[in-house]
């Protein structure tokens, strides 16, 4: 079964951040959030018996949502769980390991 969510690269992700219609989804734990996250995220943490509930509640289906982690692993799940309730998803690819490997700015 084909994902329903695009895969991207740090800089491909960058890229689709910059647009105004799209939501920063941090699929990490608050705590890892508070210690240093991607501007203009919005924190959702995936591992949360109330994800669903808390995405259907936060995110809008207009908007593209761009979902990440520390490594990837959190934010597949997630990316795969929201496009299944319908959201358009972007993933990036190796989470925050990746966009510090590529350079990107993190935010306190």
């Amino acid at each position: 079964m084909r994902n329903k969510y695009r895969t991207l690269n740090a800089n491909e992700f960058d890229s689709a951040i910059a647009d105004s219609h799209t939501t920063i989804l941090d699929a990490r734990s608050a705590k890892d959030f508070a210690e240093e996250h991607i501007r203009n995220a919005i924190n959702i943490d995936v591992s949360s018996p109330d994800f669903i509930y808390e995405a259907n509640a936060r995110l809008h289906r207009e908007n593209q949502i761009a979902v990440y982690c520390k490594s990837g692993v959190s934010s597949k799940m997630a990316a795969t769980l929201l496009s299944n309730q319908g959201f358009d998803i972007v993933y990036l690819n190796g989470g925050i390991s990746e966009w510090k490997k590529a350079g990107k700015a993190m935010e306190r």
